[in-house]
């Protein structure tokens, strides 16, 4: 059984027991019925109870755009928004600079969904920006097999000598053939292009540590693509690990509301 595999029958139990909804949802794609996917009409239960409301709420008033699959348990928006959504609410966003090494940084803002150039169109599933100018971009993974790809055509020839090919200069090995590696690695050389070697700017890229395919594609463009000025810009990070961290600091201080420590803690039966 694959790692995807192995996730869904958690899940699919994890709607049965823990969230009592025994009718299963439909994937679009196929209009075929899963047991780890929520109906449409109940999909708010993909939010963790803490902070059901609060997230409900928050993604209508900002507009944030939910997935066509967000109904799906394993939608790694929603595993975004249950993660990030009560830092914000509770202004606790500090906890996760302190886990990033940004100690003694303020935020300006952050954001999910967040396109920060209309004309490129990469979207950051979370973002933030601090006071001091730097920026954090994060890519959140979950089941899926694989970062995004795309196949050679006169399409991407075009976008990539009117787009990538100066925002991507400097930031590959020597020898590389810039575009074939554009297409072989393109959602992640789409979110390397906002990175700098001459700032502190940083891309955060989170995974499960059970998902091993994400992993050794990562390595691999770091290993064989990626110029090595550019690996400090860089972060792969487990949830295991942050999740991890994020529970120590809390357990660190009896000032924090108990409902935050719930959350994560719902957090990581439900991913973990």
């Amino acid at each position: 059984m694959t790692y995807k595999e192995q996730v869904k029958s958690r899940l699919a139990h994890y709607k049965l027991t823990t969230l009592g909804v025994v009718e299963n949802g439909k994937w679009k794609t196929n209009d075929k019925e899963y047991p780890h996917i929520l109906p449409v009409k109940q999909m708010e239960l993909n939010f963790l109870e803490p902070y059901r409301t609060g997230l409900t709420n928050f993604t209508k008033q900002q507009r944030v755009h939910l997935h066509r699959d967000f109904h799906h348990l394993n939608s790694s928006q929603a595993i975004c928004l249950n993660f990030f959504y009560p830092l914000i609410e509770e202004n606790q966003l500090s906890l996760l600079l302190d886990i990033l090494k940004f100690s003694n940084e303020d935020i300006d803002f952050a954001q999910f969904e967040k396109i920060l150039d209309r004309t490129e169109g990469t979207n950051f599933d979370f973002y933030i920006k601090l006071k001091s100018g730097k920026q954090i971009f994060f890519e959140i993974k979950y089941t899926e097999s694989g970062f995004g790809k795309q196949n050679a055509s006169e399409v991407y020839q075009e976008k990539y000598e009117g787009v990538y090919k100066e925002r991507l200069t400097g930031k590959l090995r020597i020898g590389t053939d810039n575009y074939d590696s554009l297409m072989k690695n393109y959602q992640l050389l789409r979110n390397i292009s906002y990175v700098d070697a001459t700032d502190q700017s940083l891309l955060v890229i989170i995974y499960p540590e059970g998902n091993l395919k994400l992993k050794k594609e990562y390595e691999d463009l770091l290993n064989n693509v990626i110029d090595p000025d550019l690996h400090k810009n860089m972060q792969l990070i487990t949830w295991e690990n942050l999740w991890k961290d994020l529970m120590e600091s809390l357990a660190s201080s009896p000032t924090f509301p108990q409902r935050l420590r719930d959350q994560y803690i719902l957090f990581g039966e439900k991913y973990l």
